[in-house]
């Protein structure tokens, strides 16, 4: 089996190395069953590529990771466990350092929408952020969001609890005075997959990283691979101490497996 995933955006981008190092474990446990396979990048594509070029013939790319929604649902396979258990569906702003007294005053979702917001072109919580009221603007490129950020062309960056300390540790370098909001976590379930083809190889595929996936779950990998990148910057955030804001995300499919309650971390109970 060949599994060609998206590439980073950037140099700078990590965002998903956590991710494809659960697929290689995944791959590796399964291989006795399911034989060899090939794990290799694909050129750089924006989000919008990746679902149009994994729907082709012949494609360049045959696994991407991508938030669900009732659409994506229609036109590929999902392995439906949330591959970060929802992290990324928890919220910090990042933000230029002057502008933590404003935050500091505010106490309410109304209040937050007074808040422009950056976010990437084609990125699957934009319509989740606009539909709460926030006015979004969008970046063709990964780092341009950072670099706008600190010109001020808008004045938050909603980054997932799972991203935030890697991005601010590579971009804080080039721009010193951005900074992880200190009060607020925003949250909104939006449950992150590993996404086939909707054909017979794509089926194949999504079957061999699900029965590996709850493998790793039984036998305790994943939970060494989630702790390895994020136990400590998830307790660096204290995130019990914030004030949490909830979004509505109306366009999840009714298939989400929310009763699966151990594929989901809750930070108020974990």
């Amino acid at each position: 089996m060949k599994f060609i995933y998206h590439a980073p955006e950037s140099s700078s981008d990590s965002r998903y190395d956590f991710h494809w190092e659960v697929l290689r474990e995944i791959l590796e446990t399964t291989a006795a069953k399911y034989g060899s396979y090939e794990m290799n990048p694909s050129i750089f594509m924006t989000e919008d590529r990746q679902i149009s070029e994994i729907q082709k013939k012949h494609p360049s790319l045959t696994v991407m990771i991508r938030e669900t929604d009732q659409q994506m649902e229609k036109i590929l396979i999902p392995v439906r466990i949330p591959i970060d258990r929802n992290l990324l569906g928890y919220r910090v702003f990042l933000i230029k350092d002057s502008f933590q007294k404003h935050f500091d005053k505010w106490n309410s979702l109304e209040d937050l929408k007074q808040v422009p917001l950056g976010q990437g072109q084609g990125w699957g919580d934009i319509k989740i952020l606009e539909n709460a009221g926030f006015k979004v603007l969008t970046e063709i490129y990964y780092d341009d969001l950072f670099k706008h950020l600190s010109t001020g062309r808008y004045l938050a960056f909603p980054r997932g609890i799972s991203e935030v300390h890697k991005e601010l540790e590579t971009f804080q370098k080039l721009y010193p005075h951005l900074t992880i909001e200190k009060k607020f976590l925003v949250y909104y379930p939006l449950p992150t997959y590993f996404w086939f083809q909707s054909s017979s190889e794509g089926k194949a595929m999504a079957h061999r990283v699900e029965e590996g996936f709850r493998i790793l779950l039984k036998n305790g990998a994943y939970q060494k691979i989630f702790d390895k990148y994020y136990a400590a910057s998830l307790a660096k955030l204290k995130l019990r101490k914030r004030q949490l804001i909830k979004l509505e995300n109306p366009y999840l499919p009714a298939t989400v497996p929310f009763k699966e309650k151990e594929l989901w971390y809750d930070p108020f109970k974990d």
